[in-house]
């Protein structure tokens, strides 16, 4: 399966560079991996056509990166591919369809419990954000105790907002594993 994968924006020494969390290798083996680059002259058609699946990945936000996930997550929708957004991710594609992010204090470098099917499972937790109200076509998969929404689906696009290439033990949900052909 072709899975691509955004890469956050770091700059030093005055150069911008793209980056990659490595355990994306880990968790996405034996698919092969493509690394979107942070490019805006690139023929983001042919780039759609030839994935299978689209990952925007976690890490910070910029201006090139997610004028670049948006033009590929555009071209993805159009083609009716899979998209999953993890952290940042998932609050971007909540941002574009309308769902509601506010701040949240103690979810950053930390690891919480959230509750899927009546099941518990501990999640890291990387972001300062939370999803108050998932846009009007999602559906809810798992919340916190505090009954913030951590994985949502709405047909072939879903988010989660813990990463899972950081877990021992990567955890998605089933209908996000479905989705994504994994």
């Amino acid at each position: 399966m072709n899975i691509g994968l955004t890469q956050r924006v770091l700059f030093h020494n005055n150069k911008a560079y793209d980056s990659l969390e490595h355990g994306w290798y880990r968790f996405l083996k034996g698919h092969t991996l493509f690394f979107v680059s942070n490019r805006l002259d690139q023929d983001f058609t042919e780039l759609a056509n030839t994935l299978d699946c689209l990952i925007i990945t976690g890490g910070d936000d910029s201006a090139i990166r997610r004028t670049t996930e948006l033009k590929l997550a555009t071209k993805m929708m159009a083609l009716q591919k899979p998209i999953l957004g993890v952290c940042h991710g998932c609050f971007l594609l909540q941002d574009v369809l309308g769902g509601t992010i506010a701040d949240i204090e103690e979810h950053h470098n930390t690891e919480h419990d959230v509750f899927y099917n009546d099941k518990k499972y501990n999640v890291n937790s990387y972001h300062a954000l939370s999803i108050k109200q998932l846009h009007s076509n999602g559906k809810v998969l798992v919340t916190d105790k505090d009954n913030n929404i951590e994985a949502w689906i709405d047909n072939n696009i879903a988010g989660v907002v813990w990463h899972p290439e950081r877990m021992e033990t990567p955890w998605l949900p089933i209908e996000i594993i479905n989705l994504l052909g994994i």
